[in-house]
């Protein structure tokens, strides 16, 4: 019985120890720039888990439609957050959320020129479409 008590201590600790929830005030969560503000301060730390944390927060808990400009620098923000650890293939899928989904276009150039440098350091994870369609664009300009 004591072992099974230790270890579900042990257990409960880990658990808490993991987990990256974000302390946000009742006057913060209303504003989703502060929230980014604490995120970027994180970030600067190094502390890039607890900044993807506050990021999510606004992703989790503003809608798009009325947002769509501060969730959209979320989105960017984590993907940038991966970036900036070499996960590259975390960073790229945050990347394509914010092209495919949004038409804030600061963070959609951005994600565009990211995403570049990613496959210009990772060849292999480019899309094969992406890669067809430049080799199409060689191929014409062969052909001219």
């Amino acid at each position: 019985m004591k072992k099974s008590f230790v270890f579900l201590v042990i257990l409960v600790f880990l658990l808490a120890s993991c987990a990256s929830a974000v302390k946000i005030s009742v006057e913060e969560e209303r504003y989703p720039k502060i929230i980014a503000e604490k995120a970027y301060t994180e970030f600067g730390n190094k502390n890039y888990k607890t900044a993807i944390a506050y990021y999510q927060y606004i992703i989790d808990n503003f809608d798009r439609e009325n947002y769509s400009k501060d969730v959209a620098w979320a989105y960017y923000e984590i993907g940038f957050c991966y970036y900036y650890q070499k996960k590259y293939e975390e960073a790229l899928t945050y990347f394509d959320i914010v092209i495919n989904n949004f038409t804030v276009l600061p963070p959609r150039i951005l994600a565009q020129k990211v995403m570049q440098d990613i496959y210009d350091k990772k060849p292999k994870l480019k899309p094969t479409e992406i890669i067809e369609e430049e080799v199409e664009v060689i191929e014409e300009n062969i052909d001219s």
